[in-house]
């Protein structure tokens, strides 16, 4: 196996397990958020969110993030 086919799998490979993993990130970090929000008038998460204020911006910027990485997976896969 040449080094060109070598980088070419491996590369294909990251792409294949970028969009397994992206879908299912996604899928947990808007149930995450979701909780987030919903769940602040439980004690627990109402404290969390007062100590974290800036969680849910994190939150939505790694789901953006998330979301960027796979239109961009997916755009590499039609080239």
């Amino acid at each position: 196996m040449s080094v060109a086919q070598f980088i070419q799998q491996l590369f294909g490979d990251v792409r294949d397990v970028a969009q397994l993993i992206a879908p299912i990130a996604a899928v947990i970090g808007f149930i995450g958020l979701g909780v987030m929000y919903m769940g602040s008038s439980w004690p627990l998460l109402g404290d969390w969110k007062k100590e974290n204020p800036k969680a849910a911006s994190q939150v939505v910027m790694g789901l953006v993030f998330i979301i960027f990485a796979a239109s961009v997976t997916t755009l590499i896969t039609f080239a």
